[in-house]
């Protein structure tokens, strides 16, 4: 098969292309500026990757201080732990510096998206892939938090666009070492620059694997064994000392979580391999209908469903007409990467796990459109229909980032003393627990409770997720296996409400009370098996600590308390 990638960046950089890379730049940087805000993420991924690399900068090895015995982690890969230590060891100890970091790196994606389509339409075509990609909802969500998706998707475009560049060579300059005008002999530079990238990518997140499968195919269609063994080699021994870490159904490890019909309810059960059709199916129809088009249209009903269906309905004209020219490494890793996440559980189905797609699909779209109307004989049309399709798309996501801009500036005021103030009352309850569990519990208590790892971050004490079960026979055998004598009770999300009032009201006899804040959150001491069985929860014994203690100060509110 002949492959003809990309025609890649023009050799000399056009007027064209610093003016569109200079607009893009600004547009990117006053948005995501105005988009900061001070609060951390209530997810507990986000103190996850913080713990991950305070543990990392102390030379504690790549474990997880969260839980009892801080076992190895094998959840996530290490190379976004990784740039948190460095950070760390820099210095860096407040939200926000963390957070600036977040930005720059979508910023650096939102460019590297610019050059990669730009590469294969033209710097105005460039331009409106990258605009259109940072107006979608989820890469401007990606810019606010402590997260994985911005590195993630860094290196996964970084790869694209040098995986252009090198097929661009073909294999005839590779063999005679002219380097013609894309690059190093044979494009060589660019193969290392994509194979770093991918592989880095998929050290970043596990979703990456289909970006090293698809650099690796793509190689391959192009007649480059050499480089295409070497990469796949490579990845392959680094993939394989992973898997060796994370073998094995450790809590919470992507391949315990996988066969799950709902990782949020064990009770459910688990699926097999026909359970995997109407799996893909129903996130097919949710990725179409809702996630993706409402990344620019937000809630607008029916609407949406129609929106998707056109958007990614020309995608894949796009995809197939990209097909019959040239095979790059967007065009494997499209399928690849679709193909995984809709294996993946309903419940995990939404924009963190599609965004690397955006650029891909907008691409093809347009393309698709362009395809469509250059038979007419109007020369205008193509580019008039495919500035409409990005008004049609684009116009309705400038209210939406418009208010996010808003809220940013609301959580800017509310918390500029307090950032956890913009998160709500539920969630500040749960920090004053966590401070107040690290200065009073006795040593090496264990608390269940909804997020360990926030609990852990925010006040140093160790800790399990409480088994998602209403039966509290189950749930005190779990607690009692564990060696857990604490539950909080709270409101962080729907979760801790949907398990235990119905527990709690069902074996109220097998717990006491230690101390509340608020409304909505307590801290409750689990009793032992022989003296459980009374009829209402009564105040703990002296040894669960100082009951219905005061508040604990907090310090810097701004500063993580991990890294205090």
């Amino acid at each position: 098969m002949a492959v003809t990638p990309s025609r890649g960046a023009p050799a000399g950089i056009a007027l064209e292309w610093w003016l569109a890379g200079g607009l893009l730049v600004l547009v990117q940087a006053g948005l995501i500026a105005a988009l900061f805000t001070p609060a951390p993420h209530p997810g507990g991924d986000n103190f996850g990757y913080l713990t991950l690399g305070y543990a990392l900068s102390q030379g504690l090895g790549y474990t997880e201080l969260w839980v009892p015995g801080a076992p190895p982690h094998t959840k996530y890969p290490p190379v976004f732990p990784g740039l948190l230590a460095l950070l760390i060891l820099g210095g860096a100890a407040s939200w926000g510096a963390f957070k600036v970091v977040t930005g720059l790196l979508v910023s650096l994606a939102g460019i590297l998206v610019f050059v990669w389509a730009g590469g294969r339409r033209g710097a105005v075509a460039g331009l409106a892939v990258a605009l259109l990609t940072l107006l979608s909802a989820g890469w401007l969500e990606a810019s606010r938090w402590i997260l994985s998706e911005p590195l993630f998707l860094v290196f996964a475009v970084l790869a694209l666009w040098a995986g252009d560049r090198a097929l661009a060579t073909g294999p005839e300059s590779a063999e005679s070492g002219d380097s013609g005008t894309d690059g190093p002999p044979g494009g060589t530079g660019w193969v290392v620059v994509a194979a770093v990238a991918a592989i880095l990518a998929f050290f970043t997140r596990s979703a990456g694997l289909p970006l090293v499968l698809a650099l690796v195919g793509a190689l391959f269609l192009a007649r480059r064994w050499r480089p295409g063994v070497l990469i796949g080699g490579g990845a392959a021994l680094l993939g394989g000392l992973w898997f060796l870490r994370v073998r094995g159904d450790a809590e919470g490890a992507y391949q315990s979580e996988f066969w799950m019909a709902n990782p949020y309810d064990p009770a459910l059960g688990t699926i097999g391999p026909v359970g995997l059709v109407g799996r893909a199916v129903s996130n097919l129809v949710t990725y179409t209908g809702r996630v993706i088009p409402g990344e620019w249209w937000g809630d607008a009903g029916g609407l949406l469903i129609a929106l998707g269906v056109v958007l990614v309905g020309l995608a894949l004209v796009g995809w197939v007409l990209r097909l019959r020219r040239s095979i790059g490494v967007a065009e494997l890793f499209l399928p690849l990467y679709a193909g995984m996440i809709l294996i993946w559980p309903e419940v995990w189905a939404g924009d963190r796990f599609v965004l690397v797609l955006y650029p891909i699909l907008l691409l093809y779209a347009g393309e698709a459109v362009v395809w469509l109307t250059s038979r007419s004989d109007r020369v205008w049309l193509p580019v008039a229909t495919v500035a409409l399709g990005a008004l049609i798309l684009g116009g309705p996501a400038v209210p939406g980032a418009l208010e996010k801009v808003d809220r940013a500036s609301a959580c800017r005021t509310v918390g500029a003393a307090d950032p956890f103030r913009c998160l709500g009352g539920p969630m500040m309850e749960f920090r004053e627990a966590a401070a107040w569990a690290g200065t009073h519990l006795p040593e090496g208590a264990i608390v269940l409770n909804r997020k360990p790892r926030i609990f852990h971050g925010l006040g140093g004490t160790v800790g399990h997720t409480f088994p998602f079960t209403r039966d509290p026979d189950a749930f005190l055998r779990e607690a009692d296996e564990l060696g857990a004598r604490y539950l909080l009770v709270d409101a962080v999300d729907g979760i801790s409400i949907q398990y235990l009032p119905p527990l709690l009201g069902a074996a109220p006899g097998a717990f006491c009370w230690v101390v509340g804040w608020g409304e909505v959150t307590d801290l409750l001491g689990i009793l032992p098996p022989g003296e459980r069985g009374g009829e209402d929860i009564l105040e703990c014994p002296p040894e669960y600590g100082p009951v219905g203690a005061g508040a604990v100060p907090v310090g810097d509110r701004h500063r993580i308390p991990l890294l205090r």
